[in-house]
């Protein structure tokens, strides 16, 4: 898809991309060829793709899987990929939010998605638990996402994936890869679930409000901030509850996904004690 050819259809359709939806569309072949080979795709996967745009990914997806399902936000844009793949039958076309679509029974995600989504599609994912999610991000996005704990990008969305999923950085991607290009560089990432973490989780809902909160102070001491939380959340059985809870002597970012798992376990633990 030429540079010059995409820019003609988007003035046909009178959309101006900086302003639709936070969306840079992809332009470089060899970033989606890369896509393509990384989610090994075959005639028996089912995937999704999320904001396909002119359909510059989407016409390789069709050729690799057996069936695809765009979601496309924009009327506009979902009017021209009707039009483009009327032809096509293993496409299918919503006109919607993804995130409220759902998974769409595939256990593929290949995507080029708007900027604005990508720590809401994060979390969807981890919801939905595709088999592999092929995904173009922010490069300093990815870095959040694919952050150790202690360090700076280390935060509550890189807990809340990797407690849920591995992600792995495959490629840089220039700015020039889009029209129209953004301000900052791209990467190419895979998210795979895994499965340790989540069969030793006791409470779902207790650890993601527990992460939540601790991560609004992500610098202090961890005793500090648990405490004022459990006091919060707690408060008629707080002392109690404290007294049986080994607290590692960290800050709330030094704390990696795993222990913040063994602390929210060991909080349910101590809450049906007291029971």
């Amino acid at each position: 898809m030429r540079l010059s050819w995409i820019k003609r259809e988007l003035g046909h359709l009178g959309i101006p991309p900086l302003k639709r939806f936070g969306q840079h569309f992809l332009i470089d072949k060899r970033v989606r060829d890369a896509m393509i080979t990384t989610a090994r795709l075959s005639g028996e996967d089912e995937l999704l793709e999320v904001g396909p745009g002119l359909g510059f990914l989407t016409e390789e997806l069709v050729k690799h899987a057996g069936r695809v399902v765009a979601v496309e936000k924009d009327r506009t844009l979902v009017k021209y990929l009707k039009q483009h793949f009327s032809t096509v039958r293993n496409l299918e076309i919503i006109q919607g939010d993804a995130l409220t679509v759902g998974k769409a029974g595939c256990t593929k995600l290949v995507s080029s998605p708007p900027y604005n989504i990508s720590s809401n599609l994060v979390l969807f994912i981890t919801r939905n638990r595709f088999n592999t999610s092929v995904l173009l991000f922010q490069d300093e996005f990815v870095k959040r996402l694919t952050a150790k704990s202690g360090s700076r990008e280390y935060g509550r969305l890189t807990v809340a994936l990797q407690v849920h999923a591995d992600a792995e950085i495959v490629m840089k991607v220039p700015r020039s890869a889009f029209y129209p290009s953004p301000r900052v560089d791209s990467a190419l990432v895979t998210i795979k679930p895994r499965d340790d973490l989540i069969q030793k989780i006791r409470n779902p809902a207790l650890l993601e409000d527990l992460v939540r909160s601790l991560f609004t102070q992500r610098r202090r001491r961890l005793n500090k901030v648990l405490k004022k939380y459990i006091e919060s959340r707690y408060p008629h059985g707080s002392n109690s509850i404290l007294s049986q809870i080994k607290v590692p002597e960290k800050r709330v970012f030094q704390m990696n996904p795993t222990e913040l798992v063994e602390l929210a376990n060991e909080i349910a633990r101590t809450l049906r004690e007291e029971v």
